[in-house]
């Protein structure tokens, strides 16, 4: 158990040190249009797809895990060593997530095995002072770099560094699990909520490429700013996680829906705020969207069979992660037309502004489930 314990703590040191500038970094580098979609929603996109196909595989989690983990390690090095900030590190981002995906598949079934036990709850509380710790890591990395991007690259290699040491912490693991592949099987129930999800997904990634253009051209952010607004929004989310957490079970729909409508809080922000510091109001919101993501995961789970279960999560996230990527593209490709003629910072507030709204209408679509939500509770849960 060890080994599990000391794993999470690095990963999400390791992680918190890079992914939250990623964005605003490549943006600040010149990099726009679907280069910097891809780059906006990679995080969602390929571990989604990765994930769905490794459902037709058979796996072994620990191997799965080794090997995603050593794979991030040295992209990372590779990209900081190197210093590659054009195009190339587009690509190498998109790696990262891709190997992401493995070491998540891999690491969902270890933890569907040590579920059983009480480690689980040990491993979810120890996980709970790990992302403490990782918005530390975030802070300090914004307060170093601030303005001279260039050091970022220093981090990029100590993030290199931990996962590929990582990799061997994790192999010391006495835990395994192996996964012999299933067959997609989705009922009617699941298929209506895969469609309203997959619409608004489509719509919520069209603001991602925007929100760092913003930063960069509007706002003129430095990372000490974008490391501020990712930690208010971590603490936003460990405040209120256990208090939502009870709520879906209670109020599933109804968190579903409003979940997703305060996710219009975020592009409005950008769009009105005259000054960053709205935008950090703002984020007290994430603590709220972002511990709503449950009621989605548990609407599915409680509306399968066991057989069902792990295929349509799987389904679940290639279909979020193929939304995400076109929205996030088609949104890029119009920014372009749209700032060439009113110029960028119009073009953002208009375009965020709009995303704004059809947030809010496309979240009712959530509503239209609420028979589901009274029928899973005549199901077996299993």
């Amino acid at each position: 158990m060890k080994p599990l314990r000391t794993y999470t703590l690095l990963n999400n040191l390791a992680s918190s040190l890079v992914n939250p500038f990623i964005s605003f970094f490549t943006a600040s580098y010149g990099i726009s249009g679907v280069l910097l979609a891809m780059t906006t929603s990679a995080s969602i996109a390929f571990p989604g797809i990765v994930q769905f196909l490794l459902t037709n595989l058979w796996i072994k989690a620990k191997k799965s895990i080794i090997l995603g983990t050593l794979t991030v390690g040295i992209l990372w090095l590779t990209l900081g060593l190197l210093q590659i900030y054009n195009s190339f590190m587009v690509l190498l981002y998109i790696g990262v997530n891709i190997a992401i995906g493995i070491i998540n598949f891999g690491w969902l079934l270890i933890l569907d095995k040590i579920s059983e036990t009480s480690r689980g709850r040990i491993l979810a509380s120890f996980n709970f002072y790990s992302t403490i710790g990782g918005l530390i890591a975030t802070f300090i990395t914004g307060f170093i770099v601030k303005d001279s991007l260039s050091l970022m690259r220093y981090f990029f290699i100590t993030s290199g560094i931990i996962y590929i040491v990582n990799s061997y912490i994790i192999s010391k693991s006495d835990i395994d699990v192996e996964y012999p592949g299933s067959k997609i099987r989705l009922n009617d129930e699941i298929k209506k909520f895969f469609i309203i999800s997959f619409l608004f997904t489509f719509v919520w990634s069209t603001a991602w490429p925007l929100f760092p253009l913003a930063q960069v051209y509007k706002f003129h952010m430095n990372e000490l700013q974008i490391a501020i607004i990712d930690v208010i929004g971590g603490v936003s989310t460990l405040s209120l996680s256990h208090l939502i957490g009870r709520l879906v079970d209670k109020f599933r729909t109804r968190i579903m829906f409003f979940g997703r409508m305060a996710l219009a809080t975020f592009p409005l922000a950008y769009a009105l705020s005259p000054s960053v510091n709205y935008i950090y109001l703002a984020y007290i919101i994430s603590g709220f969207t972002n511990s709503a993501s449950i009621s989605y995961t548990a609407f599915i789970f409680d509306n399968s069979t066991k057989e069902e279960k792990k295929s349509s999560i799987a389904l679940y996230n290639l279909i979020n992660g193929i939304s995400a990527l076109t929205g996030s593209s088609i949104s890029s490709i119009i920014f372009s037309f749209i700032s060439a003629t009113v110029g960028i910072v119009t073009a953002i507030n208009l375009m965020l502004l709009s995303i704004g709204i059809l947030r809010i209408i496309t979240s009712f679509l959530y509503l239209r489930i609420k028979e589901l939500h009274r029928r899973d509770t005549n199901l077996i849960k299993s």
